[in-house]
């Protein structure tokens, strides 16, 4: 948990790329860092569901110790609410680097601290059934 705490602290300082960069741990790109903590096996050749369900239940526990961790060292955070974000986005309010990302990786609310003039946010991205589960760590402009 800590290792993932210093990550957040790390790319909280750390300059935005000019470009989109992928790098082992994640992607950097103009206004966004994103970290991924744990990310498990693909299941496209999985066939029994259960194996991605219970994947799915401890990674969402994992998201859930580190949002406690953060709110011990930060203090609590907002909720924000992709879907509105989503709906906003297709009025034409054109969404954050940070909030873009988290529309496309996850679902309903997610936490977010305000870290000076970047934002923090934890969720767990699981975008398609056959692709691995993901716990991404994303720091960028809200």
């Amino acid at each position: 948990m800590e290792e993932w705490i210093t990550t957040a602290e790390r790319l909280l300082t750390e300059p935005y790329a000019a470009a989109v960069t992928h790098r082992t741990d994640g992607i950097a790109e103009p206004g966004l860092h994103v970290a991924y903590l744990m990310t498990s096996q693909d299941f496209y050749d999985e066939d029994d569901h259960e194996a991605a369900e219970s994947v799915l239940r401890e990674y969402e526990a994992a998201c859930g110790g580190l949002i406690a961790a953060l709110t011990e060292r930060w203090g609590p955070s907002e909720r924000i609410d992709l879907g509105e974000i989503l709906d906003s986005s297709m009025r034409g309010h054109e969404p954050t680097p940070l909030t873009a990302y988290l529309c496309n990786v996850a679902g309903g609310a997610a936490p977010l601290w305000r870290r000076g003039d970047r934002h923090v946010s934890v969720v767990v991205a699981w975008e398609d059934r056959e692709l691995p589960v993901v716990l991404t760590l994303a720091v960028g402009r809200h």
